[in-house]
């Protein structure tokens, strides 16, 4: 019981979270589609990450 009770919460916040990512309207008609049928390609890139200088970068020293 407490594994299916796990599961369903499990479920519940990969819902809310992906319905966030996506911006999805919540209990809008095709909401399921939109929470589960977006594909990575579809998302935007995130933002690249400022490249680091040579002072900036960690020291690889064993």
């Amino acid at each position: 019981m407490r594994i299916i009770l796990i599961l369903i919460v499990i479920a519940a916040i990969f819902a809310v979270v992906q319905s966030q990512r996506h911006n999805c309207e919540w209990g809008g008609d095709g909401w399921f589609d939109c929470v589960i049928g977006k594909t990575v390609s579809e998302m935007p890139a995130p933002a690249s990450k400022p490249e680091m200088s040579g002072s900036e970068t960690p020291s690889e020293t064993p």
